[in-house]
């Protein structure tokens, strides 16, 4: 069984973003919950990607303290097996401190974590999402009128620390944000 099947025989169908098209190629509508106008267009998805909200999850409040971060989480997971990549994206409508997002990054990982752990316990694949490149972005002032995306140079986004930053998120791609070369659509 392939981790995609796996993934979605474990997470709701209300927990996924589902794949759109424009123009005839595939598209992700992102959105912050709660904000009017705050939306993320990615392009060029992957066929095989699962997009999930990870706000879905409910934050432990009820068992752990959150007085590090440990209870936030990133708005969107989205994992493709075919590109072998995961992408963590918080979606803010305006600035925010870089340590805010980057526990909300975090938070998504340790979710992307427990699944992992689900799918080796309990549907026995011992390999259940190994060999992925992490990836961490962070799209700011989402609101603004629309214009070409700014990133904001950085190292290799591989940690939530160092996440790539964009503003005006709204003409993306894909293997832009993955930052993954080999694949061809």
């Amino acid at each position: 069984m392939s981790d995609m099947e796996i993934l979605s025989e474990l997470i709701l169908e209300s927990a996924l973003v589902p794949h759109e098209n424009e123009y005839g190629k595939p598209v992700i509508k992102l959105q912050e919950a709660g904000v009017k106008g705050s939306v993320a267009f990615i392009r060029n998805i992957p066929s095989d990607a699962i997009v999930i909200k990870a706000d879905e999850f409910p934050a432990p409040k009820t068992f752990f303290k959150g007085n590090n971060g440990e209870c936030k989480r990133a708005d969107f997971i989205i994992i493709s097996e075919k590109m072998k990549v995961i992408l963590y994206v918080e979606l803010k409508a305006g600035a925010k401190d870089a340590s805010h997002i980057a526990k909300q990054l975090k938070g998504a990982s340790c979710l992307v974590s427990y699944c992992k752990e689900i799918g080796r316990q309990f549907w026995r694949k011992s390999t259940f999402l190994d060999g992925y490149a992490h990836r961490y972005v962070g799209m700011v002032n989402l609101s603004v009128s629309k214009k070409p995306s700014r990133h904001k140079s950085a190292p290799l986004h591989d940690s939530p620390e160092s996440f790539m930053k964009i503003s005006s998120p709204h003409h993306l791609q894909f293997n832009q944000l993955a930052a993954v070369c080999s694949w061809k659509h």
